[in-house]
């Protein structure tokens, strides 16, 4: 099976003594990724094996999601008087394991919202050139005689123009900004597994909608997705989100130009809605955006900077009084912010700063805000 965040996995050392000579004293370590929690049972034992003797030793880890490897099984062979030490390790046939993240799910309350205004969460359609018959209108001078529904004025002698309906596709792509400002607080609660998240549960939904999406992760190496729909499509973006490294790294292009290469790479004439996921707003990182936003605007796109409060996500992990101190704490930073939100503003940015509680919100809102203007 995938492996998948906080799904626990069970991993099983077999050790076999292959030899004629016994093993009396022999310690076994198998190193598991330092990020993942060992939740039940022992990595490391120390034993006796016989000539010929096969033991095993089972243990669980609680996986944390992004690209890991497992350093090998330490082995240290010793006499029983300890008089001498032989140390290895040998490495598994397997040591890098992907892990997928868990698709943010749509919030009840979000869901009832739409299906009760006849949304849904299904394809969405629009009125215009199509295959599907949508309805009957009268005709009105200057309409193209090739939609004249002859059958209707053979009936009613009265000319009606018939109308289609065609799916009303997004154009979406996240481009993730997996800076080590991201990766900071509580494994678990950090910005940057909220962003994974975030762009999994979406690209799950917009995709059945039928909506095309593009994954970017800015790190040290660039990561893509591709840009396109269908399920396979979606599992292309799940492997993506899984090659995430942890540690600290230096982006390899600037944020400005990771966005226009989006753009570039774009079909032609496809108005496209981009999200900015980032925790961290520099002055060169700000300067950066708004010259990739005027490139945007110029190729007729949208972009959307959605601002992952680092504060608030550390707070998530704190309760009672510690929440209320910390909150008193970081008063300043948040000001800070609410200071770059208004920067942004004035230079026609529209930008959202969104904790854990309101991230998946605030961005689906966006999205169904913009396909029904078009609709």
């Amino acid at each position: 099976d995938p492996a998948i965040e906080n799904n626990p996995i069970r991993v099983k050392i077999i050790v076999e003594n292959k030899s004629i000579i016994p093993l009396p004293k022999i310690t076994l370590n198998d190193i598991y990724p330092g990020l993942f929690r060992k939740i039940h049972g022992y990595n490391r034992i120390t034993t006796f094996i016989l000539p010929g003797e096969k033991i095993e030793f089972t243990y669980v880890i609680r996986p944390v999601l992004g690209t890991h490897e497992f350093k090998g099984i330490e082995i240290i062979v010793s006499d029983p008087l300890n008089l001498f030490n032989y140390k290895t390790i040998v490495n598994p046939e397997q040591k890098i394991i992907m892990v997928k993240p868990r698709p943010m799910t749509m919030p009840k309350k979000l869901s009832l919202t739409y299906t009760q205004r006849g949304l849904g969460v299904g394809k969405a359609r629009m009125k215009g050139i199509g295959q599907e018959f949508y309805d009957l209108r009268e005709y009105v001078p200057g309409d193209d005689y090739r939609f004249i529904d002859w059958k209707s004025y053979a009936r009613l002698r009265k000319l009606y123009i018939k109308e289609f309906e065609r799916e009303a596709n997004l154009s979406i792509i996240f481009i993730i900004n997996a800076t080590t400002e991201s990766m900071r607080g509580l494994l678990g609660e950090t910005p940057l597994e909220y962003m994974t998240r975030l762009v999994a549960g979406l690209s799950n939904i917009l995709i059945k909608r039928g909506d095309w999406v593009g994954v970017v992760i800015r790190s040290d190496k660039t990561l893509r997705s591709g840009y396109g729909r269908g399920i396979r499509h979606y599992y292309r973006i799940i492997n993506t989100l899984s090659m995430i490294k942890w540690g600290k790294h230096k982006p390899i292009q600037t944020l400005e130009d990771t966005i226009l290469r989006e753009a570039i790479l774009l079909p032609r004439r496809t108005k496209t809605l981009f999200f900015v996921l980032t925790s961290s707003l520099n002055p060169s990182e700000v300067d950066e955006i708004v010259r990739a936003y005027h490139k945007l605007l110029s190729y007729n796109h949208i972009m959307y900077i959605v601002y992952l409060v680092p504060e608030l996500f550390e707070k998530k992990a704190l309760k009672g009084i510690d929440a209320g101190i910390y909150s008193a704490f970081i008063y300043e930073k948040l000001t800070s912010t609410i200071d770059i939100s208004r920067l942004f503003l004035k230079k026609g940015i529209r930008t959202v700063s969104v904790g854990p509680d309101d991230i998946y919100i605030s961005v689906y809102g966006l999205i169904e805000k913009y396909r029904a203007v078009i609709t």
